[in-house]
């Protein structure tokens, strides 16, 4: 009788943090120019769309489909791919966006709608004045009135992300990088690929997020007319990039 085939596991990798963090550093100062275009290009794109009004502009579809592309051409360009807008690559690399863009919308609406599940229920006056509560801290998000309670908010709602990021963005992500590259685009093949690093992640997302939030805080706090916030957000946003590149090159390329 035959002996039955045995499942093949995946050898886990663990990715270093610190390794990870000189590895984009390395890439920034050695390609500094072409990082640095690309940040004033990402301002530009920022500038144009507060021109626009935000996305509520009927243009502002124009705005978005140029500047997926111009994300296209990043990866492509890093990782030498030519040509560096190719149609084929930036189609099929719309399946694994959209399917990342359908589950964060319904994730988002899921942990809105979440707190009112027990009103529905009928639980009592107790749980209404929390949700009373709860209603009113999201919306001091946009208001200076309270540094200090709105820093914690923030804080609260960068973590819960930051949580739900390794799946949420950093697995959608790397297949939409390995989209782009022709290559593999399953998000199963992706969360094989990172698992066992969930508190790696956890780390990176936060140290992406929490920054930003906070000096997007602190442009509100001090009416910087959104400056402080666009400048270190297109900062932190092609940083992240280059992270996401180099923790692609780490899963795909060399292993």
């Amino acid at each position: 009788m035959p002996e039955p085939k045995r499942k093949k596991t995946q050898k886990i990798l663990k990715i270093s943090l610190s390794d990870l963090l000189k590895d984009t550093l390395a890439y920034i100062v050695a390609n500094k120019r072409f990082v640095l275009c690309v940040a004033v290009v990402n301002m530009v794109f920022i500038l144009v769309l507060k021109s626009l009004g935000g996305i509520s502009n009927p243009f502002s579809i124009l705005w978005i489909i140029a500047y997926y592309l111009f994300w296209c051409w990043f990866y492509r360009n890093y990782y030498n791919l030519k040509p560096y807008i190719f149609s084929k690559a930036i189609f099929s690399s719309l399946s694994p966006s959209t399917k990342a863009l359908v589950i964060m919308f319904l994730v988002t609406v899921g942990i809105i709608l979440m707190p009112m599940i027990p009103l529905f229920l009928g639980f009592n006056d107790i749980y209404l004045n929390f949700y009373e509560q709860y209603t009113s801290a999201v919306e001091n998000l946009s208001s200076p009135k309270d540094i200090s309670a709105s820093l914690i908010e923030i804080s609260i709602i960068c973590l819960i992300l930051s949580l739900m990021a390794p799946m949420l963005i950093c697995k959608p992500y790397l297949a939409w990088i390995s989209s782009l590259r022709g290559t593999n685009a399953s998000f199963k093949k992706a969360g094989d690929k990172i698992r066992g690093n969930y508190a790696t992640f956890v780390i990176i997302s936060a140290m992406l997020l929490f920054p930003e939030a906070i000096f997007d805080r602190l442009d509100a706090i001090f009416n910087l007319q959104n400056w402080l916030s666009y400048t270190v957000g297109t900062l932190i946003f092609v940083y992240t990039n280059v992270i996401f590149a180099k923790i692609y090159d780490f899963f795909y390329i060399k292993n």
